[in-house]
C-alpha cells in the first residue's frame, strides 16, 4: 500500500473480502459478527462500512434486512436502525420502501466521519498501527499468493489499471484504488480474521495519516509498486512475495519513523 499522498475519499469496486465462516468451515457472503460493547451501533457502523469497502456488497447492491442484520450482529433492531440511520444520513445506504425494496448501498465512497468511527484501534498510537499493519499485510499476501483464483489476479489487474487511468487526476482518487487493490488481496487470501485486521488498518490510516501527505510521489511510481507486487503474487514465490511486499510498505513506514524522531 503507497501511502504517500493526501488521503480523502473516493469510490472503489470489485468484489472484496468475503468474511463469515459457513457451517462446513468456507467462507460465506456476510461480513458480520456479533456485537458486544455497549456503543453497539458505532460497531455495527463499522461492520456495515467494512462489507461496503471491501466489496462484498457493492453500490445498487441490497444488504440484508434489519431483522438479519440485528440476527447476524446479535443486537436489537433499533441500534441496527440507529446504525442505518447515520448511514442513511452519510447517503451510504438508502431502504427503498415496498415490494422489492430493501436496504441498498448507495455508494462505495464512505465519508471520513463514518470511517474515524471505527473503535478496535482507537487507542494505539500512529506507529503502533504501522508496526502492525506488516505482519498483516505480509501474511495476506502470501496467502494470497497460494489461494488466489484466476478472477482474483484479474480483478487486482483491474484495480490497476484504474490506477494507470487516474494518473493524470487527483492525487486523491488514488487512495480508494490503492485500498481496492489491498482489500482484493485480502478477499484472494481467504482469511476472515486477516480481512478484519486488514480493514481496521487501513480505515485508521485513512483518517489518522491525511494530513501527512502534502508531497506525493510520483503517480507512476504508485503505479509500479502495485504492478510488481501482482508480478510476485502471481509467481508464489515466498522469497519474491516478501521482498514486494517490503518495498510496498516501508514508505509509510519510513515516514512514520521520520515523523516520531
Amino acid at each position: 500500500m503507497c501511502h504517500s499522498f493526501d488521503r480523502r475519499q473516493v469510490g472503489d469496486r470489485g468484489r472484496g473480502v468475503m468474511v463469515g465462516i459457513s457451517p462446513t468451515g468456507g467462507f460465506g457472503r456476510e461480513p458480520f459478527h456479533p456485537i458486544p460493547s455497549t456503543r453497539a451501533h458505532e460497531q455495527v457502523v463499522e461492520q456495515i462500512a467494512f462489507a461496503i469497502l471491501s466489496g462484498a456488497y457493492n453500490p445498487g447492491e441490497r444488504l440484508p434486512n434489519i431483522e438479519a442484520l440485528a440476527r447476524l450482529m446479535r443486537v436489537s433492531k433499533p441500534v441496527v436502525g440507529a446504525a442505518l440511520k447515520v448511514l442513511a444520513g452519510a447517503s451510504v445506504v438508502r431502504a427503498i420502501r415496498g415490494v422489492g425494496g430493501g436496504l441498498v448501498v448507495e455508494t462505495n465512497e464512505v465519508p471520513e466521519h463514518i470511517l474515524a468511527m471505527s473503535g478496535p484501534l482507537g487507542h494505539v498510537d500512529l506507529a503502533g498501527i504501522v508496526e502492525a499493519r506488516r505482519p498483516v499485510e505480509m501474511q495476506i499476501a502470501q496467502l494470497a499468493a497460494r489461494r488466489a483464483r484466476p478472477e482474483d489476479f484479474a480483478a487486482m489487474e483491474e484495480a490497476i489499471e484504474r490506477l494507470r487511468d487516474h494518473r493524470e487526476g487527483e492525487l486523491s482518487m488514488m487512495i480508494r484504488l490503492d485500498h481496492q487493490f489491498h482489500y482484493i488481496m485480502g478477499r484472494a487470501a481467504r482469511s476472515s480474521a486477516l480481512a478484519l485486521y486488514q480493514h481496521q488498518v487501513l480505515e485508521h490510516l485513512f483518517v489518522r495519516m491525511r494530513g501527512y501527505f502534502s508531497n506525493p510521489r510520483a503517480a507512476g511510481a504508485i503505479v509500479r509498486v502495485h504492478e510488481d507486487t501482482l508480478a510476485a503474487l502471481r509467481s508464489r514465490d515466498p522469497t519474491e512475495i516478501t521482498r514486494a511486499m517490503d518495498q510496498h510498505m516501508r514508505p509509510l513506514e519510513e515516514m512514520v519513523r521520520s515523523i516520531a524522531r
